[in-house]
């Protein structure tokens, strides 16, 4: 099985709500690349029985055609970037010639998208400032999931400058690259072609409009909450399904009926916008870190305007 693993070679480990969905469907569109099909299975975040375990890996493996020769089979498990039980899992089982693309947002702008995100889907009830200050000096961890599976970390996840320094301590800086989410957005096929040279394959010379992952205004949040509880945990009334539909079918369909119903409750309101007042705040806690970032990237980091206009 180890030997599998190691076909696993390329990774988008964060940061997240910083546009890694788009990035992970841009991929799968080189001849040459075969993304997952879950997007974020953080298999090597798991636990060591897990590592062990054939039925967890062999989950994990079916993510990828591995029958077929491509020369990169990637995944994009945005908590690599921040979780220590990666780190030292990859050590042990990874292929150490694995490529990771980086793709930051400007930390104010990630921050309040993490907010507004789960606050449109009903797992968020303060204010911004309240939400952030709460478990500001939590550091993050596979822990840190709410029971309708999504992650819950805003401070600590805009630390890009600490977390790039610990993850290029533990992975080969050659095998590194950063890309701004603010490029693809601006120049979609310009910053990917970078990540295509990056990698050592051809460039292409036209993609289509890719946009995932956006978060929007639902109706009745707690409702949707409330179901995507149920079907990522465990209940008694989920225990008796169990017995009618097959494990597999499960595992394939689970998630895009909640993606569907998403689809279904989706209203075109906007979402509420940062205020001034907000913006100076964030950017106070942020500005150190960003410096850091800075001086270990050696980038300017010039789209992000907050940090470069004082």
């Amino acid at each position: 099985m180890e030997h599998k693993l190691k076909k696993i070679n390329l990774f988008i480990p964060g940061a997240a709500k910083s546009g890694t969905s788009s990035l992970h469907e841009l991929l799968k569109l080189h001849p040459e690349i075969n993304m997952s099909k879950n997007k974020e299975p953080h298999f090597l975040a798991s636990s060591a029985e897990n590592l062990k375990s054939n039925e967890h890996i062999e989950t994990y493996l079916s993510n990828f055609n591995l029958s077929k020769k491509f020369k990169y089979h990637g995944e994009s498990s945005t908590g690599y970037f921040y979780f220590k039980s990666f780190k030292d899992n990859f050590k042990k089982i990874g292929n150490p010639d694995a490529k990771f693309i980086i793709i930051l947002r400007n930390p104010i702008d990630r921050t309040f998208s993490h907010y507004n995100y789960l606050k449109s889907l009903g797992s968020e009830n303060l204010t911004l400032k309240e939400a952030v200050l709460k478990d500001h000096q939590k550091e993050p961890s596979p822990l840190d999931v709410l029971p309708e599976l999504i992650i819950k970390n805003y401070y600590q996840y805009s630390l890009y400058g600490k977390w790039l320094t610990l993850f290029s301590e533990n992975i080969n800086v050659e095998n590194i690259k950063v890309i701004l989410f603010e490029d693809l957005k601006s120049k979609p096929l310009e910053t990917l072609n970078t990540c295509f040279t990056f990698l050592g394959l051809h460039q292409l010379e036209t993609i289509p409009d890719i946009a995932s992952n956006k978060t929007v205004k639902i109706r009745f949040p707690k409702l949707y909450r409330n179901i995507r509880i149920f079907a990522f945990n465990e209940s008694k009334f989920r225990n008796i399904i169990k017995y009618f539909l097959p494990v597999k079918w499960r595992r394939a369909h689970k998630k895009r009926i909640t993606e569907m119903l998403l689809e279904l409750m989706k209203t075109n309101k906007k979402l509420a916008l940062i205020t001034t007042e907000e913006r100076e705040w964030l950017f106070d806690l942020y500005k150190h870190d960003v410096i850091k970032l800075k001086q270990l990237t050696g980038l300017q980091f010039q789209e992000w305007q907050d940090f470069n206009k004082r």
